[in-house]
């Protein structure tokens, strides 16, 4: 107990008060006792906050706010590969190098929730992203209900498109014909098929609500009235969430390749621009 080397000090001075002489004897032993009291009042507030301590590990246990033996977990990076949280996990991706052109905006889009990287069927991480994947007409609609922060228990449970019917995607398809996207208002077409850049591109305005504006033309040289979603792709490239091919020198070639597929690390870029520009 800690106590009890503060009381075994006084009971050691107690004789001293009773040979003490004069004033300056009794003025002496008062400062001792003073002293003797101070000690004890010292170790009694450590014995309090030893008291507070424990019963605050007994309410938050594992929470940090009883002894402070625990710490917050800090996200340990990994020297070559990118890391970042995943539903609160700490996920390496092992085929994102940390140099790699496309890790800034898959870490931003990873942690805004947007995306996760392939899951195994019982849905733990397989920490891969797929970089080079080419995205299809379903990841598009997962991704875009998750930019607009859409409900999916609002979105009813009718399902225009059977091709989702069944399967991980019908959830999130449902919500982007709900909600009138282009891509999906009319059901049609195979939701494994790839989706092209200027799908992705339209997909996402209309996810983020941005008002698509008449074409004037004059942005690309392969993007004219006659390409479908023309008008969103120049909008688009005008607010900088897209800037078209370029050449081995980095100069733009004045091409988009609007019905080319796109790969997750474009789509990682096109997310990541579109919801920093239009502050979504």
């Amino acid at each position: 107990m800690r106590l009890q080397p503060a009381l075994a000090v006084f009971s050691f001075m107690i004789p001293a008060f009773a040979v003490a002489g004069p004033l300056d004897d009794a003025v002496r032993d008062a400062a001792i006792f003073e002293q003797v009291q101070e000690q004890m009042s010292l170790e009694q507030s450590a014995q309090d906050a030893d008291a507070l301590r424990e019963a605050g590990d007994e309410l938050f246990p594992g929470t940090g706010q009883g002894s402070g033996s625990s710490r917050p977990v800090t996200l340990e990076e990994d020297p070559v590969f990118l890391t970042a949280r995943v539903d609160g996990v700490p996920v390496i991706f092992r085929d994102v190098p940390k140099d790699a052109w496309f890790a800034p905006y898959v870490r931003d889009v990873v942690g805004k929730g947007i995306v996760s990287g392939y899951r195994e069927s019982d849905g733990t991480l397989k920490g891969l992203f797929g970089p080079d994947d080419p995205l299809t007409i379903a990841e598009l609609a997962k991704i875009a209900v998750q930019v607009a922060l859409v409900d999916l228990s609002s979105c009813g449970s009718g399902l225009k498109n059977a091709t989702a019917a069944g399967m991980w995607a019908e959830p999130y398809v449902r919500c982007a014909e709900r909600r009138g996207w282009a891509v999906y208002a009319d059901g049609s077409g195979d939701v494994q098929r790839l989706a092209s850049r200027a799908q992705v591109v339209a997909t996402l305005l209309q996810a983020l609500g941005v008002k698509i504006e008449p074409r004037t033309g004059g942005v690309f040289r392969d993007v004219d009235s006659s390409v479908e979603f023309a008008a969103a792709v120049e909008m688009a490239a005008r607010a900088g969430v897209v800037s078209g091919d370029a050449d081995a020198q980095g100069n733009p070639t004045g091409l988009f390749r609007p019905v080319d597929p796109v790969n997750r690390a474009e789509v990682a870029k096109i997310v990541a621009q579109a919801v920093q520009i239009y502050e979504y």
